[in-house]
């Protein structure tokens, strides 16, 4: 498995902390005050469209953002492409919360979508990781909950809706976080979200965002 999931890990659009980010204090921090901006998705170090309007410039349009190269280029690491170690401690780690807060048994299936009905558009790969910080906030309000389907994500505004696809399932859940704060990562899906494409905790996912 870790071979399979370490040969998508090329690049990547941006990140979230991961189910990583639980061991990570400052990103923890990090997530408990975020740094709100109005973004262009996956353009978390642009400028907002304020700045840009005071600097004369007109503000890019609202649009899915094209990757800087696919997560599947393996041709080179990305800066900060996980490495092998990070992704077998990744694993291990999902699959301990998977244990202990019983991830598996949760019904999940009403959250399935059929990727064959899905409307037809572009779909970007970028790395994902896996948080399980239950019971602690989340940046736009609330508390994570075991069940919980949602991605964090450091400028989509809170609610956006992104649809996921791993492995031939597919499910659409709402920004509910910031982060992850670790390079070369754009996402980091709640467990819930992870257990029902059942992804793996680290490694490379489409996205496609539905909605602002």
């Amino acid at each position: 498995m870790t071979a399979l999931v370490l040969a998508g890990c090329g690049s990547s659009t941006a990140h979230h902390g991961s189910g990583a980010t639980a061991t990570d204090p400052s990103a923890t921090a990090l997530r408990s005050h975020p740094q709100v901006v109005e973004p262009v998705a996956g353009q978390g170090a642009g400028r907002t469209g304020a700045q840009l309007s005071q600097a004369g410039e007109a503000a890019p349009p609202l649009h899915d953002p094209a990757p800087n190269m696919a997560a599947s280029d393996t041709s080179a690491p990305a800066k900060g492409a996980p490495t092998d170690a990070e992704v077998r401690a990744a694993i291990a780690k999902f699959q301990l919360a998977v244990a202990t807060y019983h991830l598996d048994r949760l019904n999940l299936s009403y959250a399935l979508l059929n990727p064959a009905q899905l409307p037809r558009g572009v779909w970007y790969q970028s790395i994902a990781s896996v948080f399980t910080d239950y019971g602690q906030p989340v940046a736009c309000g609330g508390v994570e909950s075991v069940p919980e389907l949602g991605v964090a994500n450091k400028t989509l505004p809170c609610g956006t809706e992104v649809l996921f696809l791993y492995n031939g399932r597919a499910v659409k859940v709402p920004v509910i976080d910031r982060g992850p704060y670790i390079a070369g990562r754009e996402w980091d899906l709640t467990g819930a979200t992870a257990e029902a494409l059942h992804f793996p905790g680290l490694g490379p996912i489409d996205w496609r965002i539905v909605s602002r």
